[in-house]
């Protein structure tokens, strides 16, 4: 009782790793817009890693808008929610983006939720 496997000559072949790399190495459009009283940028949109989690935007943010490490920054995603930080900005991009931009409004107190 044996049975035979055949294998179908037109199934695609498995990613390379040099292909999964490149995946890996995308870059993310993040469009970061001012809510309320918060500091408004001269470059509002940046490439960020696709693999970086949200805690390392936040500490961008807070580096480009020169605000000390103590001070609250809110940042949220499609005006609604706050990312966790363990996030990863490409997976945000995958559910969250418009027109292939990630879209982060930032704010210096409580905005939304």
């Amino acid at each position: 009782m044996s049975q035979e496997v055949q294998v179908a000559d037109n199934v695609p072949a498995a990613p390379s790793p040099a292909a999964l790399s490149n995946e890996t190495d995308n870059k993310v459009k993040v469009h970061f817009v001012a809510v309320g009283s918060a500091p408004i940028m001269k470059k509002t949109k940046f490439q960020i890693a696709s693999d970086q989690r949200f805690s390392s935007v936040t500490a961008f943010l807070q580096k480009m808008l020169k605000l000390p490490s103590s001070s609250a920054l809110f940042l949220y995603c499609s005006q609604a929610f706050v990312p966790g930080p363990e996030s990863l900005v490409g997976d945000l991009r995958d559910c969250f983006a418009i027109r292939d931009e990630l879209v982060i409004h930032y704010s210096l107190q409580e905005a939304w939720g």
